[in-house]
């Protein structure tokens, strides 16, 4: 699976937020200067978090964006299937009758393996885990 740009992007503005989640909201231009993501595509990527469940916006002069919920709650998961959808390797796994090969293929079952355990991945790496090691990785170095 190659991940889009928006899921990379959108993983690190929810990264982002959650640096400052419980302190304040953060603005969009502060998610932009700090991630160095283009304005525009930031502003498309926010909205999508928003219209997932992801993130929520704050209105008036201390706005900004903030979590709807804790980030060890928040597991890329979630994040790339606002952004990718089906994470199926081929449309057969998600629907068999998009092939009339389906009951007899032989490649069907690891394609359906290989979704799982991307599944799998995804939904045990929470958002602070990403923070704690992006802390520790900084302070090796």
């Amino acid at each position: 699976m190659k991940l889009s740009t928006k899921s990379r992007y959108g993983t690190r503005a929810v990264i982002e937020i959650a640096k400052h989640n419980g302190d304040r909201a953060i603005t969009r231009n502060d998610i932009n200067k700090n991630q160095d993501i283009p304005k525009p595509y930031l502003e498309n990527i926010l909205l999508t978090l928003k219209n997932g469940g992801i993130i929520r916006t704050i209105r008036g002069p201390k706005g900004g964006y903030e979590l709807t919920k804790e980030s060890k709650n928040i597991t890329l998961f979630e994040i790339v299937s606002v952004f990718e959808g089906s994470l199926a390797p081929v449309k057969c796994v998600d629907d068999p009758n998009n092939c009339s090969k389906s009951n007899s293929c032989p490649t069907r079952g690891a394609w359906t393996k290989l979704k799982q355990a991307q599944i799998e991945v995804l939904k045990n790496i929470n958002i602070e885990s990403l923070i704690i090691d992006e802390n520790n990785s900084s302070i090796i170095n």
